[in-house]
C-alpha cells in the first residue's frame, strides 16, 4: 500500500476518533457513563411519549462500537 494512502488512512481515522471522542463526552456530561444511563433506563424506564434517553443509549453503544474499531484499524496501520 503506497505511504500516502497510508498517511491520508490514517488521518482520517484520527479525525474521527476525535470526533467520536467528543460526542461520548457529551453523553458523559450528561448522564456520567454507559453503565449509570442503563442503570437509570432500568430503574425509571423510558418515557411513552419521549424516547430521547434510548436513543441517545443506542447511539452512544453505536459510538463506542465504532470508536473500537477506529482504534483497532489505527493499531493494525502501525504495522505499516
Amino acid at each position: 500500500m503506497p505511504a500516502i494512502l497510508i498517511t491520508s488512512l490514517r488521518e482520517y481515522l484520527n479525525s474521527r476518533k476525535r470526533l467520536l471522542e467528543s460526542l461520548i463526552k457529551e453523553f458523559e456530561a450528561r448522564y456520567g457513563n454507559l453503565d449509570k444511563l442503563r442503570e437509570k433506563i432500568e430503574r425509571e424506564g423510558v418515557p411513552e411519549d419521549d424516547h430521547t434517553i434510548w436513543d441517545e443509549l443506542i447511539m452512544w453503544e453505536n459510538l463506542n462500537s465504532e470508536l473500537k474499531k477506529i482504534n483497532d484499524f489505527l493499531k493494525g496501520l502501525e504495522a505499516c
